[in-house]
């Protein structure tokens, strides 16, 4: 075996010396791998070896391309002659050529390709071959454009999370010229479809599908961005989202929050489109990486949002919290004439609990009331913290005959549950309710005015009691 060199590099390929023949084994271990198309033919410019992505992107087999003159892929003869004279050429330089040419698929469709080629020749400058490495080539400008639009979206100050997430996926689909586009949350097999644009107005946030029958789960086994421009001449054509939804396009990355994942992006579309080229994956990492500082942004505000709407000692939601949702539920109500109960609660004698045994034994015996009176409610209940050892508890759709019997209901199980203190002793508590039920066109203000007003009737009645 002899030693064959690209051009005037370096770099050695193993060859046969009977006929100075290239190992297409060689070629293989090397190219089959490449996301871009590699070619490579003798001298007399016949294909003796294409990759995989040659396959894709020309829509020939290996078979078929093998022994077959390189003027197949080309769309005009005079470019195949015409580059031939300039640098497909056993007599010329052996720097490699950078030009852009338009080539033909099996089909006949067109598309304008950037090819590099240069000659190969043995260590003694032999030429025993030629080899090029073709992409489609997209317009740069179209390139640059949706870089700008990324940009803008991110920057805008005047736009929301979701809204900047919609938009970006917007400029990926203009980009791509497909129909769809997805952010997808992924949590074992489940994907639910979390934002989406969708040209035929089939897809609908929330819709959820089984990973494995998504075309992602080609992207979350590579771990990288993966296209298809046409799947069913692809190696994915029995796939079951080609089979059930013959999606011919797509192409999808993986998004990481805090190197976990979280989903990923992708756009598809029924129709195939061009092959997707460098400047495709590079712009599908760089919108990973963007959704990826979104959604990290967005949620980490919604957590401190959520904990400044809720009470630190016990857990329930605080005074601004339960206020607008009460506020909801009052509107709610009013539309729908249902009736809306609240229970004004106040802990006996809590200043002496205070003064008797510290302010920590009076934390022990919020956070307790907290934890009992969270356990009674129905799912659609809530109480809340107003302050200090005030408390209102919520009941949508019930009367004041049925808040009564949960405000005894509540007053019996605190009482029936002691609270131990950390220095060995025990206390009891005990609270002084009162129950108001929303009027006709009634607010806010005067439907908690009347639930306080009953809460201190019960409590110059001699507290721990409900009353109306």
């Amino acid at each position: 075996m002899q030693e064959i060199k690209l051009g005037g590099t370096d770099t050695p390929l193993a060859a046969s010396r009977e006929g100075s023949t290239i190992s297409p084994k060689v070629l293989s271990e090397i190219f089959d791998s490449f996301e871009d198309a590699v070619i490579v033919a003798d001298t007399k410019r016949h294909m003796i070896y294409v990759n995989s992505a040659a396959e894709r992107l020309f829509g020939y087999s290996k078979e078929e391309l093998h022994g077959e003159e390189t003027k197949l892929l080309y769309a005009d003869e005079d470019d195949f002659s015409e580059i031939g004279r300039k640098g497909i050429n056993v007599a010329n330089d052996p720097a490699a050529m950078n030009y852009r040419v338009l080539c033909k698929r099996s089909g006949g469709e067109q598309f304008l390709a950037m090819t590099t080629s240069t000659t190969m020749r043995t260590a003694d400058g032999n030429v025993v071959g030629f080899i090029g490495i073709v992409s489609p080539a997209r317009s740069a400008d179209q390139s640059l454009d949706a870089l700008q639009k990324i940009h803008n979206i991110t920057s805008d100050i005047t736009m929301s999370y979701d809204e900047k997430i919609a938009s970006l996926l917007r400029v990926g689909l203009n980009h791509f010229g497909l129909e769809t586009a997805i952010l997808s949350n992924i949590t074992g097999d489940d994907y639910v479809v979390e934002s989406c644009v969708d040209l035929r107005g089939e897809l609908e946030p929330s819709t959820k599908f089984e990973v494995s029958g998504t075309y992602c789960v080609h992207t979350l086994k590579k771990n990288a961005t993966v296209g298809f421009h046409y799947a069913g001449k692809s190696e994915i054509q029995h796939h079951p989202c080609y089979q059930n939804l013959r999606l011919e396009s797509y192409i999808g990355t993986p998004i990481r929050l805090d190197g976990k994942l979280y989903g990923t992006v992708n756009f598809t579309s029924p129709s195939p489109v061009e092959p997707f080229c460098k400047d495709d994956y590079i712009l599908m990492e760089l919108l990973s990486d963007t959704f990826s500082y979104l959604l990290y942004k967005k949620i980490s505000e919604e957590e401190l949002e959520a904990l400044a709407r809720i009470d630190a000692l016990t857990g329930l939601p605080n005074r601004r919290a339960t206020l607008e949702r009460l506020t909801q539920l009052i509107d709610q109500s009013s539309r729908f004439t249902e009736n809306l109960s609240v229970v004004s609660i106040d802990i006996d004698h809590f200043k002496k609990i205070n003064d008797t045994f510290g302010h920590a034994a009076g934390d022990q015996a919020l956070v307790e009331f907290a934890r009992v009176a969270s356990s009674l409610g129905r799912k659609t209940d809530f109480c809340g913290r107003i302050g200090g050892e005030e408390f209102i508890f919520v009941l949508p759709g019930a009367n004041l005959e049925s808040a009564q019997k949960f405000g005894d209901k509540l007053r019996h199980s605190l009482a029936a549950e002691a609270v131990e203190l950390s220095n060995g002793e025990s206390i009891t508590i005990k609270i002084s309710a009162g129950v108001a039920m929303l009027h006709n066109d009634e607010y806010l203000e005067s439907l908690l005015a009347r639930a306080d007003d009953a809460m201190y009737r019960a409590k110059q009645q001699g507290r721990d009691r409900v009353c109306q």
